[in-house]
């Protein structure tokens, strides 16, 4: 999976309404809208700026009409990709967000100062009990996983020019439809976020 997205999508059939006699209805029926269950927008390529495989991702994308992406995907800060937030919404309603932001020891620079997902969940203000969280024992960066977020640090292999020692990325979910996402999280927020963080350069956070 790699990566790029923040232009707005939107897709609406035209509806197509056919008269229907009672001696059709009677036989086979006549459907004249969308169920309300069906998605009817294309799953896109990217999420966030970031490339993805829509059959890997298809479950997070809830039924609806339309879908559009509102907000910097990777942000940019001065003259390089940094992090950056941004909400996909599904007929209005927001259902996925993605944040980035990135630790460092800098005293004068935003961020937090201690590395790790709960400092940072912490300081991006996000309102979950790390105690209701799963952590990941089978990937060599920190990740944890709720039912519907996941998170993960990602140290960077040295001090950036922005002054960044890591970066972290969060899928939150909690807006979309009330079900268990862990497992699908769990497969993508790794892959997922490297792309992102390739997609920043070494001069935020090179990872080799």
């Amino acid at each position: 999976m790699s990566s790029v997205l923040t232009r707005r999508m939107a897709w609406r059939p035209a509806k197509l309404f056919l008269p229907c006699t009672i001696a059709t209805l009677s036989l086979a029926g006549c459907s004249t809208a969308s169920s309300p269950e069906s998605r009817d927008y294309p799953i896109p390529a990217t999420l966030c700026d970031v490339e993805i495989e829509p059959e890997e991702v298809e479950e997070i994308f809830p039924p609806g009409q339309s879908i559009e992406t509102v907000g910097d995907g990777v942000s940019r800060y001065g003259w390089i990709d940094s992090g950056g937030r941004c909400t996909v919404f599904i007929d209005d309603k927001p259902v996925i967000a993605v944040d980035s932001f990135g630790s460092t020891d800098e005293p004068r620079s935003s961020g937090p100062r201690v590395p790790g997902i709960e400092p940072y969940l912490e300081f991006r203000s996000f309102d979950l009990d790390m105690k209701e969280s799963e952590l990941v024992t089978s990937s060599e960066y920190e990740i944890r996983v709720w039912n519907d977020f996941a998170a993960i640090h990602i140290p960077c292999a040295q001090p950036s020019g922005m002054g960044y020692t890591g970066m972290n990325i969060a899928i939150d979910l909690r807006e979309n439809e009330d079900r268990d996402f862990s497992a699908t999280l769990k497969d993508i927020i790794e892959p997922y976020a490297l792309d992102r963080i390739g997609k920043m350069g070494p001069d935020v956070c090179g990872t080799d």
